[in-house]
């Protein structure tokens, strides 16, 4: 900031003081100190052999102008605005202290004058203003704020997001300019709230606030992928990966993304970019077990990889309940109900677990236990694939002969899901008896006609 007026402003080696001084228009500071009075206040400075005049501290004002300790704002009646940039050498707010006064008018801005502050009674004139910055003030503001981010985000973890919401929104308020970490966080727990509009929103303010961080562009490319909006997923996946194209979970999602729009060969370079960049991440391996489990009817293929990504990550919910369906499809019934105890027993399931376990014990043929699952699952905030979730449970209800609540429940399918439920039912044996109802018939005539709308 400085450097350019320097030079227009004061002389370079070779005037005098005096000179310099007769240079600057009308100042607010006191006369440059001399030697004498500079090393009385700063004794350290004897150690040196330059001349301690007004010309060697030439470099203090650049510094001070970029990293002030405080500026001050004074209103002058010539028509212009002056600012003291201070920075203090040793305690905060005490003499000495280095100033440099800027003068803004209607059409232009100069440094009008620096001084070394060597007495008390000086510095406290110059902060008789009116403060415009202060250093400290901003770092315990700055401090005030990451508590708050920080608590937000372990309430987020915890999923209690009514408390997480209002300490985000409070860190914002504080921190005056929304910042754009601050947007990008409080979209993860809008988003997690279900409230999917009003995260996009907090995701594209982050990006227009810092358009070089890859963590929004990746966030709402999520929430496109869950909408089944690929190309606005491509859009902003894509994006993510170009500005932080190491990061291995971004190259993961990607290709997951490639894999869902049958990109077989661009997903697995992908996955192969990950996996060079972190060996170690087991999501690779589980979106190849998804992939070749549910996508290309491998189960076998699907067991070993998923065998391999949990081999780093044993513990991982997501990739257990599919490792159980892929065993069940193989007619491994005795491993899958290994690993259903072993999820059963975990008193935190997630959304994706549940709705496993609503299938497996459909298929295992406890239909209570299904709809207790079932039941929990519509108690959560965003049950997952609720499609499929409600035409496992209407099933359970088909099988244990309860047609009517079996019909409602295949409606809520429908309703969700759309032609991929009906084309479920029309290969679903189980449905056999239910098709001659009016009401079966009048719920696929009624889907037909919103389809053809």
């Amino acid at each position: 900031m400085a450097s350019r007026y320097l030079d227009q402003t004061f002389s370079s080696e070779g005037h005098s003081a005096e000179e310099s001084s007769a240079a600057c228009p009308e100042t607010y500071l006191p006369s440059f100190p001399g030697e004498s009075s500079i090393l009385a206040a700063i004794p350290e400075m004897a150690s040196g052999t330059a001349s301690l005049g007004r010309v060697y501290f030439l470099p203090w004002v650049e510094f001070t102008l970029e990293n002030p300790d405080e500026i001050w704002q004074t209103e002058d009646l010539r028509t212009r605005t002056v600012y003291h940039y201070l920075n203090f050498v040793n305690a905060e707010g005490r003499s000495p202290a280095f100033a440099v006064e800027v003068a803004f008018t209607d059409d232009a801005m100069a440094i009008n004058n620096f001084a070394l502050i060597v007495h008390q009674s000086d510095l406290d004139g110059l902060r008789s203003g009116n403060l415009a910055y202060s250093r400290s003030r901003e770092w315990e503001r700055e401090k005030l704020v990451r508590n708050l981010n920080e608590k937000a985000l372990v309430k987020y973890d915890e999923d209690r997001l009514d408390e997480a919401r209002l300490l985000i929104d409070a860190a914002i308020r504080v921190s005056g300019s929304a910042s754009a970490y601050l947007l990008n966080n409080r979209g993860l727990i809008s988003w997690k709230m279900g409230q999917t509009d009003q995260a996009k929103q907090d995701f594209l303010e982050s990006i227009s606030l810092d358009e070089g961080n890859g963590d929004p562009y990746f966030n709402i490319g999520l929430i496109f992928f869950d909408e089944s909006d690929y190309g606005m997923a491509l859009r902003y996946l894509r994006r993510a990966v170009d500005l932080n194209p190491v990061d291995s979970q971004f190259l993961t999602e990607l290709g997951h993304l490639y894999l869902e729009m049958e990109k077989e060969e661009e997903a697995l370079g992908l996955f192969r970019q990950a996996l060079e960049r972190d060996p170690d991440d087991p999501q690779v391996d589980f979106h190849l077990g998804y992939y070749f489990l549910y996508k290309k009817g491998q189960p076998r293929h699907a067991v070993k990889h998923y065998h391999k990504g949990l081999e780093k990550e044993p513990a991982d919910q997501f990739a257990l309940a599919d490792l159980a369906v892929a065993h069940w499809i193989l007619g491994n019934r005795h491993k899958t109900r290994s690993i259903y105890r072993r999820l059963q027993s975990n008193p935190c399931l997630m959304p994706y677990t549940i709705s496993r376990l609503v299938y497996l014990n459909l298929e295992m043929g406890d239909y209570e236990t299904a709809l207790k699952y079932y039941r929990t699952a519509l108690s959560q905030r965003e049950p997952f694939e609720p499609e499929w979730l409600h035409y496992n449970a209407a099933l359970v209800y088909a099988k244990t002969g309860r047609p009517q609540q079996a019909l409602d429940t295949l409606g809520l399918a429908v309703t969700a899901g759309g032609e991929a439920v009906i084309k479920r039912v029309r290969a679903e044996k189980a449905w056999e008896r239910l098709k001659r109802m009016p009401d079966f018939k009048r719920l696929l005539k009624l889907h037909a006609k919103r389809r053809n709308r």
